[in-house]
């Protein structure tokens, strides 16, 4: 069975929970991209690509909600996990917090252009969306946005940048995402392998 998993920071949570799941599974810190174990190969890639993967083939993966949010994949999504829990926020420069419905004419930077857009057209407000990648908390200061929507976990990037979270749009944690043909091809293993996440959840984190 091949899983693709997020590199980054779920992946401490998400190669823990494999292990605990899958009897003798081991994963070398110097491991690379592809990594064959037993009957398992782990596949190595970005969050955002995860889910191509699992579309295009790769028989279970794991990423976040927000992922799924952004961009329209047709998987098969059997649980959420419990790691990767974050919140895809409204923010302005402290002081000048506007709520989203007040925003007209705003612009907008983030990671998350459609989230975003439905977001806004949600509340029939028009913005301008600046699509940057990475450093999304700079673009207020930069003065090329007036706010910007973008995932917090703790808020200290947001305070350390002189942000503050104005409106929450969504949470979000991990989602194991299972493609379609496989959930049918290989039936068995897959759903052993969902039915062992479920209680591994249930007996770890509940």
């Amino acid at each position: 069975m091949q899983i693709a998993l997020p590199r980054g920071r779920m992946l401490p949570d998400a190669i823990d929970l494999l292990k605990k799941t899958v009897p003798g599974l081991s994963v070398p810190e110097d491991r690379d991209l592809i990594y064959k174990n037993g009957d398992v190969e782990l596949l190595f890639a970005k969050p955002v690509d995860v889910p191509v993967y699992v579309e295009s083939g790769v028989d279970v993966g794991i990423t976040g909600k927000d992922v799924l949010l952004e961009n329209s994949y047709d998987v098969f999504i059997p649980t959420s996990l419990p790691f990767g829990r974050c919140r895809l926020s409204l923010a302005t420069l402290k002081g000048e917090e506007v709520a989203g419905a007040e925003m007209e004419g705003y612009r907008i930077a983030t990671e998350f252009p459609n989230i975003s857009r439905r977001y806004f057209d949600s509340l029939d407000v028009p913005v301008e969306i600046i699509e940057v990648n990475g450093a999304t908390e700079l673009a207020p200061r930069a003065e090329i946005a007036d706010a910007i929507v973008d995932i917090v976990k703790t808020g200290n990037t947001l305070k350390d940048n002189g942000l503050v979270e104005v409106e929450t749009i969504t949470e979000s944690s991990a989602l194991l995402l299972v493609n379609r043909i496989a959930g049918k091809t290989k039936f068995d293993a897959v759903n052993e392998l969902i039915y062992d996440v479920r209680e591994v959840i249930k007996r770890e984190f509940n």
